[in-house]
């Protein structure tokens, strides 16, 4: 493993330093352009610097401070950015056959703030939980620790209802649903676009949202860091950028001892143990512009990990470990025309899972094989400026050969219509869309109506922005679900039917020299919810028997001044379990969350990241088991960045200080995994 390090360290030469310009491209109806060329044009650059927008539209390119930049795609005409024009976030591209004298703009008035994306801070790139914890409503659940399994979701709602993806390809775990984000380390959660309602798009498992996790790179660096609970951690980000190719890389080794102490029920200090991790992650994205309007991507993505599986307090786990070794391999060939695109995407992803504990008492040793493959086509038509529609039409195959579930198959086809109608003339976008997705005796239909207008009782400082969507969204059984084998304490239930959502959300925005305030009410009416409940036998079967309410309310407060960004956040959570008729398990009453950075002079940064989280039920009471409520907590993530420039050169260094949990706070996420406390990492980079 280490001399993979060793090889990629090998590659990292020379790159020159520049100015962050980040942002989004649109079209003039609003939508973004994904595959837009961003290049860096000045007179004196010895080497190319270019890159490439993401699916979202998103980009990030580093240029000196008297670059002009330019972006161009088939289609539409090239655009000229000054150095003095940088400050916008949004980039609109006009039509190649529109002439400018007649063109309209949606939202041509608008300077919005990045929605729906995670800032580049330096929180977000060595601290999960404050990468994570600045995005909205997202609230997380761990299993104790670095090492301890991750999940998040959106409004509290189930982790899988949540879809978690990585440059757009799907990281959901065939088995169980959900995707565990401590696979991934800090370093790679720096930038996070997230989609609330998108079962239109990535179908089952997204009926609460989704999160795009991408591999941008902001500079090119190599890193080393140390900190509490034995964490130690290097890597190296770096972008190789020829005429007509891009390499972006991302690879590092963390390790973490993860032995802490807790206070017991007793309040008794005890000493946590058996929650270690060694971590390998290495992740490379390969452009290829093949012509003007030809772009081939290849993306491959890798993660090992090894960590002790430390068991709640009630049944610990002292020498159990689990390993996961995750292999992701996706190319899409990307063909350009004057009014549309046409993509053609081919997944393929293998995750070998091992548990094995040697209690002497009960000892347990289980393996689980998955893979899935995918095949995708994409196709967008511009038929007026003001009008446009995406089809989407994809095939994926999940396999699971396990020492439990032994060889399983599950087939699903899916096909998508997505339409836009923009009214240029008063702002405002009309975007309907349905999906079928078939497996096997299951079959769903879904659809969303989004309606959102812009710039509305327009005046000099101050507009109005209205959103709204209405929809219905699902989640197809899992593996475990479906074909758990059936034995004296549990079984699988083939007969399963997909778990269902219909929802309403509407959210009013307005923008003025006071910032962004914006408000959203959302409403979801779930039923066929899946819970393993014991039969007459007493025996655990998974059944559809569950029917679920909730309400959300959503405050949120932005502002940007010269030096100074701040992001506010209030939640608040109504929920009901028609069954139990109880608030839903682990749905906070209400939650918060601060994002605070100030750029004290060019070369040192602070940010502040709190999250608060409410009263929650852990645990519901019945005949064998007590309530178990927990009461709320507050998480408060700081870090401090300091650039030093060595010499004359335009390479530097930079130097992180991340403390999570600055105030000690005891708490938990999850019943019986307590967290650890206070813990500081000391970060080093060496920016090329």
């Amino acid at each position: 493993m280490i001399q993979k390090s060793y090889i990629l360290f090998a590659i990292l030469l020379t790159n020159l330093l520049g100015q962050s310009f980040s942002g989004v491209i649109k079209d003039i109806s609003g939508e973004p352009i994904s595959h837009v060329i961003i290049e860096e044009i000045n007179a004196n650059l010895e080497n190319t610097n270019w890159t490439m927008s993401d699916e979202n539209g998103g980009f990030i390119i580093n240029v000196n401070n008297e670059s002009d930049v330019l972006f161009k795609r088939i289609g539409f005409e090239n655009l000229i950015i000054k150095p003095n024009e940088r400050l916008t976030k949004y980039v609109t591209m006009l039509f190649d056959n529109i002439s400018l004298e007649t063109v309209d703009v949606y939202g041509r008035n608008k300077n919005e703030y990045l929605r729906n994306k995670t800032s580049y801070n330096n929180l977000g790139t060595y601290s999960r939980g404050g990468s994570l914890n600045q995005i909205p409503s997202l609230e997380m659940r761990t299993y104790g620790g670095y090492a301890g399994v991750t999940s998040a979701s959106f409004d509290g709602g189930f982790a899988r209802h949540t879809k978690v993806l990585y440059n757009g390809v799907d990281l959901t775990d065939a088995m169980n649903g959900q995707a565990d984000l401590s696979t991934l380390p800090s370093f790679a959660l720096k930038s996070i676009n997230y989609r609330l309602n998108s079962g239109t798009k990535y179908g089952s498992g997204s009926i609460d949202g989704s999160l795009n996790i991408n591999n941008s790179i902001e500079n090119n660096n190599v890193f080393y860091g140390t900190g509490d609970y034995g964490f130690s951690q290097f890597g190296a980000n770096y972008s190789i950028d020829r005429k007509t190719s891009k390499r972006n890389i991302v690879f590092g080794k963390t390790s973490y001892d993860g032995d802490f102490k807790y206070e017991d029920a007793t309040g008794k200090q005890v000493k946590r143990v058996n929650n270690y991790l060694d971590q390998f992650f290495m992740a490379m994205d390969r452009q290829f512009v093949i012509s003007d309007d030809f772009v081939v991507n290849i993306f491959t993505l890798k993660t090992e990990n090894i960590r002790g599986a430390s068991g709640s307090t009630s049944f610990p786990s002292p020498n159990a470990t689990r390993t996961d070794d995750f292999e992701l391999f996706a190319l899409s060939f990307n063909k350009f025309f004057d009014k549309g695109f046409l993509k053609i995407q081919m997944n393929r992803s293998s995750n070998d899972q091992v548990y094995d504990d040697s209690n002497a008492s009960f000892p347990v040793f289980s393996e689980h094989d998955l893979d899935y493959t995918s095949f995708g086509l994409t196709g967008k038509q511009i038929i007026t400026e003001s009008l446009n529609y995406e089809v989407l039409f994809n095939q994926k195959t999940e396999r699971v050969d396990s020492s439990d579930l032994e060889k399983r198959e599950l087939k699903t086809t899916s096909l998508s219509l997505t339409g836009n109608y923009v009214n240029l003339e008063n702002d405002y976008k009309i975007s309907p869309s349905l999906r079928f997705d078939s497996r096997e005796e299951n079959e769903k239909s879904t659809f969303n109506l989004g309606f959102e207008a812009l710039n509305q009782f327009n005046k000099t400082t101050s507009s109005f922005d209205f959103n709204l969507d209405i929809g219905s969204s699902f989640q197809f059984p899992t593996m475990n679900d479906l074909f758990w084998p059936d034995g004296l304490y549990s079984g699988g239930n083939p007969e399963l039917k997909p778990e269902e959502s219909e929802y309403m959300a509407l959210s009013v925005s307005n923008q003025s020299l006071l910032g962004k305030i914006k408000l959203t009410a959302s409403f979801k009416d779930y039923k066929n919810l899946i819970l393993w409940q014991p039969n007459e036998s007493f025996k655990y079967v998974p059944i559809n028997v569950s029917s679920a309410e909730r309400t959300s309310y959503n405050l949120q407060y932005l502002k940007e001044f010269d030096r100074v960004q701040m992001q506010l956040t209030y939640n608040l959570y109504d929920s009901l379990d028609k069954d139990m008729d109880e608030k839903l398990l682990y749905v906070p009453d209400s939650s918060a969350s601060l994002l605070f950075t100030f750029k004290q002079n060019s070369s040192t940064n602070y940010s502040l990241v709190y999250k608060l989280t409410g009263d929650r039920i852990l645990q519901y009471g019945s005949d064998w088991a007590e309530p178990v409520n927990d009461a709320s907590f507050g998480l408060v993530s700081l870090a401090f960045s300091k650039n030093i420039t060595l010499g004359s050169s335009q390479n530097m260094i930079r130097a992180n200080l991340t403390v999570d949990n600055l105030l000690d706070e005891e708490y938990i996420s999850t019943i019986g995994y307590p967290e650890p406390g206070r813990s500081m990492n000391l970060t080093v980079e060496y920016q090329l």
